[in-house]
């Protein structure tokens, strides 16, 4: 076996490389170094054992390790080096002296050095260590670092190691615990050839081999000053985020509070609690009429509507954060800063910010004028064309003498890296601001204080999340949890499908994989194709972004990619690697036959297939709509590709599809038609719905000559629809108003009507040529009941209405009749009636609905409706609903209408970090449930959990924090009852007590607390 060097770039996780380094804790480190470089000059002529007690175990003791010399394992040779965490062994050091024979090298890997750390770290794996983290040999100046991982899938996994090991433990083999004897067989295993054909590999031209990052001190101990890009990479691989795994690649989603306050300030706004909520709220700064944009946005407006004002904020911040991505692609692809564009020296003030959107970007390079940004992309994104609410306000009108002084904890520093005072103009601070982080760059920074903190596409998705939550104060979904969510879902539906349609029993995807024929591949395509999946309270489209890189990630473990790399999704973000481990990037080309030029395109269709085909999503609140697909976008854009090669100047990167139709606005929980609805009856029926789904596939594809006319067009046949079904539900009582409404106009003309606001009402009515005289009052009193009856049948338009029944034609078929969803997903808000009554006005009929009731019930009732049967719903939501007595009818619905397949419950762990709100996931699927049947069901059942306890119930591990049962379920048996999940151990005690226990309390002793709101009251 080989050793292979990975680049440390391709060893580190990409967050946690880009993480900036404090400048206390590098000075720390340079100390460490020249403490260690001393101390091995003492102790050069001294034993191993010498070194690795005075200078070796010193230098990690500097850099905060705990550590243990000798560890020693129930009697046996101890580990020259333990780093420990919590009284657990996590990394493991074996140390030779300098040109010691028994070192490892590149040329030498089969070495005594490498067959004692597989030994070292084969007992601790039969000791039950879980948490071995790295293994590093070392001859105190070069470092060979391997990740534990490794050690676990080639040695302690491996059928071959671990007959030997077992052999050497058994005191009846012929080892009997001689170290040497196994070492020798480890020698000989190394170099087998059965050895290296048991070992799993990505493909068949993947050679097995020892992976690891090289480390030489050397060159660093004998310089004076070393150069911070020299110290960053060895800082961070001796650092115990690296080698313990202290750094969770999780805090790189999560909301960075520098950026996010700051922003909040720039914009006018504030966080405001109301009601033990996080609200968002117009700041003190706009409240002085200091130079925020809110206040460059009120001045201009005829009176301040705080919901006007947000929807333009949250509109040209979303254009003006996709540009800064564009400008981080653009810089990474060429290695070019000159090519940033998104600075007050190149836009001055908002006429030209408003150029650059409407004028450039909006435009093909044929139709622009001439502009200094002629060399930037024509993006196609319904994001640069002008929105109806910027009639009534545009961009370009905002005041360009607007001044704010600098946040009071800016992140912004002068040339003496002391933080920024005074005032400065709205739009330089702005772009200082956004320049002062890292978008995606890329841009490896050569001193420490030029270094950037990265905001990754999920961090903007949390900002907008708080942002868009103004009202009810909205919960953003961690990655890890949307990940999860999305992989187990996905996994369940892609395995139904396939097994289906080519008639197999895979279990996992893995066996799905060895079972499928290449010659298939284009059928396993369109099979893929046809999953679809809809988040119905989609928010700011995170489940979305993990239900892409989840497909992505299946399209490549079934090997459907034409391409020949590796596809890894780490925390939302994607990493491309080649055969030998070595990251593949993006650069501009200047040939198509580029390898990575050819990984990059192929990326970019299979994600635009996956979000034309699959994806879908609604929310009540447009802001929510116009995010998502933001979102979206973005992700497309990570792997927009140059078209052309021939015009150096400009940057023909591949422009954006109109995904935007599978977004869209509406209320999820209000329709006026069931899904069960016919259509047979519709003229021509087949033609229609042929034609609504060509026209929204060549709306999708760009298929068309003008965008406008084909959205109406698409608009038209939906109100038709509409009508349609409207008129056959309501015939009589349309038929009735329509002559009332005749007759009205007959004696009053438009009197009323032409003032009112709803324009359905209105088309009611007609105009009287003639004027004559009439009875106001009389007039009045006819028009208030044209109205009432109006409203009986038009009752649900104020709560936005979703038509699920024919909103997505890709859910519906020939005929136009409702097919559903393969997957319903998603974190659906958590309101309670007595907090929002309004909300529920028009949910009443709902068969979810009951007193003492959270909205997101509904979501589950409504979801079921949605999904084809054996479809899956997987949300995220409050635990409380297995006990609470307001969800008594969603118990009976989910114990009748489907089958519990999991349920994980976070217990005390809060999983969005501004709720103290006790959350679970649950999975059901839609299906006529067996009499009796298991689900998994699992706990974090300790007051103080962490993260980690979190990671070990998604992944099933029992821990002492933990319980992980399997349920054995009778549905009938608690309908009308609340859900106990308890050990098996005492289900039978509790169930005699259930059944045979009697109690009996005296009058003196029965009692109520106050009970509030009462759902009921009556006179006395």
């Amino acid at each position: 076996m080989k050793f292979e060097a990975i680049d440390e770039k391709e060893f580190l996780n990409p967050y946690y490389r880009k993480k900036p380094i404090l400048e206390a804790e590098l000075n720390e480190f340079i100390k460490a170094l020249k403490d260690y470089k001393t101390s091995l000059e003492n102790n050069l002529k001294n034993n191993e054992d010498s070194l690795v007690a005075n200078a070796l175990s010193k230098f990690f003791e500097n850099l905060h390790f705990e550590c243990e010399i000798k560890s020693i394992h129930k009697g046996n040779s101890g580990i020259d080096l333990a780093l420990k965490k919590d009284k657990q062994i996590q990394v493991i050091i074996e140390a030779k002296l300098p040109h010691s024979k028994e070192f490892f090298s590149q040329s030498k890997p089969n070495c005594k050095a490498l067959h004692e750390c597989i030994l070292y770290y084969l007992r601790e794996r039969k000791a039950l260590n879980s948490s071995l983290k790295h293994i590093i040999i070392t001859d105190f100046y070069r470092f060979y670092i391997f990740k534990a991982d490794l050690f676990e899938e080639l040695f302690n996994k491996n059928k071959y190691f671990k007959e030997a090991f077992e052999n050497f433990e058994s005191k009846n083999s012929l080892f009997k615990g001689n170290t040497d004897e196994f070492y020798k067989e480890c020698e000989k295993l190394l170099s087998s050839e059965k050895y290296l054909d048991s070992i799993t590999r990505k493909d068949l031209f993947d050679e097995p081999s020892l992976k690891g990052v090289f480390i030489d001190l050397k060159p660093i101990l004998e310089q004076e000053k070393p150069s911070f890009s020299k110290l960053k990479p060895v800082f961070k691989i001796f650092h115990k985020d690296f080698l313990l795994s202290e750094f969770n690649p999780n805090d790189a989603n999560l909301l960075n509070n520098a950026f996010y306050k700051e922003l909040l300030y720039i914009l006018g706004l504030c966080e405001s609690k109301q009601n033990s909520k996080l609200i968002i709220a117009k700041s003190q700064e706009s409240e002085e009429e200091q130079g925020t944009f809110y206040t460059a946005i009120n001045s201009k407006l005829k009176e301040e509507n705080f919901e006007t004002i947000l929807k333009l904020l949250i509109l040209w911040l979303n254009r003006i954060l996709f540009l800064k991505l564009i400008e981080s692609n653009l810089v990474r692809f060429n290695d070019d800063k000159n090519l940033k564009f998104l600075n007050f020296k190149k836009i001055p003030d908002f006429d030209k910010l408003s150029e650059l959107f409407f004028e450039v970007l909006a435009k093909e390079k044929s139709t622009r004028k001439k502009s200094e940004f002629a060399y930037l992309p024509y993006l196609n994104s319904s994001l640069f064309e002008k929105q109806s609410i910027e009639n009534t306000l545009e961009i370009s009108s905002l005041s360009n003498d607007l001044k704010l002084f600098y946040y009071k904890n800016t992140v912004l520093k002068d040339d003496k890296c002391k933080t920024k005072k005074g005032q400065v103009g709205l739009l330089e601070y702005l772009f200082e601001f956004l320049d002062s982080f890292d978008f995606g760059s890329d841009d490896e920074q050569s001193e420490i204080l030029s270094q950037k903190e990265l905001i990754s596409s999920s961090v903007l998705g949390n900002v907008f999340e708080k942002l868009n939550g103004y009202k009810e104060g909205s919960f953003y979904t961690p990655s890890f949890i949307t990940s999860y969510m999305c992989k187990e879902s996905i996994t369940k539906v892609v395995l139904d499908k396939f097994n289906t349609q080519f008639d197999l029993d895979a279990k996992d995807i893995s066996e799905l994989r060895k079972s499928l024929r290449k010659e298939d591949k284009k059928a396993q395509k369109e099979l893929l194709n046809s999953i679809k999946i809809c988040d119905p309270a989609v928010g700011s489209g995170h489940f979305l972004v993990s239900a892409l890189n989840v497909m992505l990630s299946i399209y490549d473990e079934l090997n459907l990619f034409d391409e020949e790399f590796y596809l890894e999704v780490q925390n939302d973000e994607i990493l491309i690697t080649g055969r030998k481990g070595e990251f593949i990037e993006y650069k501009r080309p200047s040939t198509p036959k580029d390898k990575a030029h050819l990984i990059q395109q192929e990326l970019f269709h299979t994600k635009k297939d996956i979000i034309e085909n699959n994806l879908f999503g609604v929310d009540i609140n447009p802001n929510s709509c116009e995010i998502t697909k933001l979102r979206l976008w973005i992700e497309l854009l990570k792997h927009s590709f140059y078209q052309s090669f021939d015009d150096e100047n400009y940057h023909d990167l591949k422009t954006l599809p109109n995904i935007d139709i599978n977004i869209k606005c509406g209320n999820s929980l209000v329709s006026y038609f069931e899904t069960g609805k016919s259509l047979s009856h519709y003229p021509n029926i087949k033609e229609r719905m042929s034609k609504y789904k060509r026209i929204v596939k060549d709306y999708k594809e760009g298929f068309y000559t003008d965008k406008n006319l084909i959205a109406k067009e698409i608009k038209n046949l939906q109100e038709s629809f509409k009508n349609f079904c409207l008129k056959d539900k309501f015939n009589k009582e349309i038929k009735q108003l329509t002559n009332g409404a005749n007759e009205y106009s007959k004696k009053y003309g438009d009197f009323l009507a032409d003032e009112h606001h709803d324009e359905k009402f209105k088309s009611f009515f007609s105009k009287n040529m003639f004027e004559f005289s009439f009875d106001e009052k009389v007039a009045i009193k006819e028009f208030a009941n044209l109205k009432k009856e109006y409203d009986n049948i038009f009752n649900l338009e104020s709560n936005h209405p979703f038509e699920w029944r024919f909103e997505f034609p890709e859910i519906l078929d020939d005929d136009g009749n409702f097919k559903g969803f393969d997957l319903i997903i998603g974190n659906p808000p958590y309101i309670k009636e007595n907090d929002n009554k309004d909300l529920f006005t028009n949910t009443k009929k709902l068969r979810t609905y009951q007193g003492k009731m959270d909205i997101w019930y509904h979501f589950v009732g409504r979801g079921f409706d949605m999904l084809k049967n054996n479809g899956y719903l997987a949300f995220i939501a409050t635990n409380n609903w297995v006990t609470n007595s307001g969800a008594k009818k969603l118990r009976n619905i989910v114990l009748e209408e489907s089958q519990i397949l999991s349920l994980v419950d976070f217990s005390s762990f809060m999983v969005f970090d501004s709720a103290s709100i006790q959350t679970m996931i649950m999975s059901f699927q839609k299906t006529k449930p067996p009499k009796n049947y298991e689900f998994h069901f699992a706990k974090i059942t300790t007051q103080t959990p962490i993260y980690e306890d979190v990671i070990n119930l998604l992944k099933n591990e029992k821990t002492q924090n933990n319980e992980i049962l399997s349920i054995n379920l009778t549905p009938k048996k608690f309908i009308d009852k609340t859900l106990n999940f308890t050990k098996s151990d005492y289900e039978e005690l509790f169930n005699k007590i259930q059944k045979y226990g009697k109690f009996y309390l005296e009058e003196r002793e029965v009692a109520q607390g106050i009970v509030y709101p009462q759902e009921n009251i009556n006179k006395k």
